[in-house]
């Protein structure tokens, strides 16, 4: 090798090492800022308190209560005045100067209070004979009744004490030791853990017709949004799925995180849209999808918010801003022409496929060559909600529906039973869909445990059509 050579070598030599360090310090850089991110998460998951900060506060921060020129809300005047009393003034003079006194007028002021709670006993004289033939019992029912229970069933509770203890279980997350001292404390009256949760599931075996019902009309609805989340069933992971729409709300816990679940609930030939995350579990589902926006939103944050190559930083700011134009011009719709809308959408399409079409190099940034991956494989549903007015852009209202869930999860740790679970499930359904049609939940409880048998009612102001039967619910296998 000559010297020239020798020389230039030398010099590559140096340029590679000089380009070495640099790719070095970069990525000990990023070495402490994933440290110092794993740090921060150790610390948080040893603190005694949940670590209820969001991050950095806002520079500009939403001014707390009511906006400016918003009318100041008040209690109501009660419509009914149960008792008067009189509240006198007993002084002559003011007691700071001794001054004397105007003429006194009368100014209103009202409380509501608690009345003390009696439980009411009911007493069923219950007609009872036999068969002379075969033996078998014979018994009368009263319309009131809720149970065919004797002899040491006889004494059970009625139907507005398990409407509150099971809504305040399954619906507000309160263990039933403490719904058991509520009773006591409120009500006056004593009950046992075991028998208000065996309560609860005798409700929900009534119940089972109606679920069943809300699982078909769930399949008539235009846009479903469906969620799931971590659950236990006697310490086993499981997964309690929602499905959710406009009118109806139904739960169900199931030991797969699979689409099967999904196609359990909506059936195979579900004709709305399904809108949901991005889970693998819901591709191979055959219904038209929306993904959620928000998601891939929040993902595109968490790369911006990384030290990351400007290639990276500029893929995810590029795919925000498309994502955010979309939801933009789903509100404005109602403005603008069709034509000029159906153009606007077609541009923003375009626009998305130019984007993917120049996808990052694989040495640039791992997050963004995986957004990249998942924006191509759910292309074509990212903007189903721009062609449907019932589709939302986000799956915020399966997030609503999951939250009390979660909530009970945290008091509860999930269920110690398949029974259990199937119990919650159905409750919550109830609970859920009631609370979206504006009807008592006590009333609803009322209804379903005077039938004699379990038979479906209707939850939903019209519903034309009838409850299938369990067959054409359930898919076979």
């Amino acid at each position: 090798m000559t010297k020239a050579e020798l020389i230039a070598e030398n010099k590559k030599l140096k340029a590679r090492l000089v380009e070495l360090e640099a790719k070095v310090d970069e990525l000990q850089d990023k070495l402490k800022a994933a440290l110092a991110q794993l740090e921060a998460k150790g610390r948080a998951g040893k603190r005694q308190a949940a670590p209820f900060s969001k991050g950095k506060k806002k520079e500009k921060p939403q001014r707390p209560g009511r906006k400016k020129g918003h009318k100041p809300a008040h209690r109501a005047k009660p419509d009914k005045i149960n008792r008067v009393l009189d509240a006198p003034l007993k002084q002559s003079a003011c007691l700071y100067c001794g001054g004397p006194l105007s003429e006194p007028r009368i100014e209103q002021q009202y409380e509501i209070d608690i009345p003390p709670v009696e439980p009411v006993v009911t007493q069923f004289n219950v007609e009872v004979a036999h068969c002379t033939r075969c033996g078998r019992q014979a018994q009368g029912r009263h319309p009131e009744q809720t149970s065919a229970g004797l002899g040491p069933a006889a004494i059970h509770f009625g139907p507005r004490v398990l409407g509150l203890t099971t809504e305040m279980k399954h619906a507000l997350g309160v263990p039933y030791r403490k719904v058991c001292w509520v009773l006591a404390q409120a009500f006056g009256f004593s009950a046992s853990p075991g028998g208000l949760s065996r309560a609860g599931q005798r409700l929900a075996d009534k119940a089972d017709p109606t679920y069943e019902q809300l699982m078909f009309s769930l399949r008539q609805q235009a846009v479903v949004c469906a969620d799931e989340t971590g659950w236990k069933i006697d310490g086993d992971r499981a997964w309690l799925w929602v499905f959710t729409s406009e009118q109806v709300t139904l739960y169900t816990i199931d030991p797969r995180r699979a689409g099967e679940v999904a196609e359990r609930i909506l059936g195979r030939d579900f004709e709305g849209v399904l809108s949901c995350d991005c889970l693998l579990s819901y591709n191979p589902l055959p219904y038209q999808q929306q993904k959620c926006l928000a998601h891939l939103l929040r993902r595109c944050a968490d790369i911006a918010d990384q030290p990351r190559p400007d290639e990276a930083l500029r893929l995810s700011r590029q795919v925000a801003r498309l994502l955010r134009a979309a939801i933009k011009l789903k509100q404005q719709k109602q403005h603008h022409p069709p034509w000029l809308y159906h153009q606007a959408c077609s541009r923003l399409e375009q626009a998305m496929d130019r984007l993917l079409e120049q996808a990052p190099d694989p040495d640039v940034d791992d997050a963004a060559r995986r957004l990249v991956k998942l924006l191509r494989k759910q292309r074509h549903r990212l903007f189903t909600f721009l062609y449907n007015d019932p589709v939302q852009p986000t799956n915020n209202a399966a997030e609503r529906a999951i939250r009390p869930a979660v909530i009970v999860r945290k008091t509860s740790g999930g269920n110690r039973s398949n029974a259990g679970a199937k119990t919650h499930a159905i409750i919550t359904s109830l609970w859920q869909t009631c609370q979206q049609q504006g009807l008592d939940f006590q009333s609803v409880v009322t209804e379903l445990l005077r039938q004699p048998a379990p038979q479906a009612i209707s939850l939903l102001s019209p519903d034309p059509t009838p409850a299938p039967s369990r067959a054409s619910i359930c898919p076979s296998g």
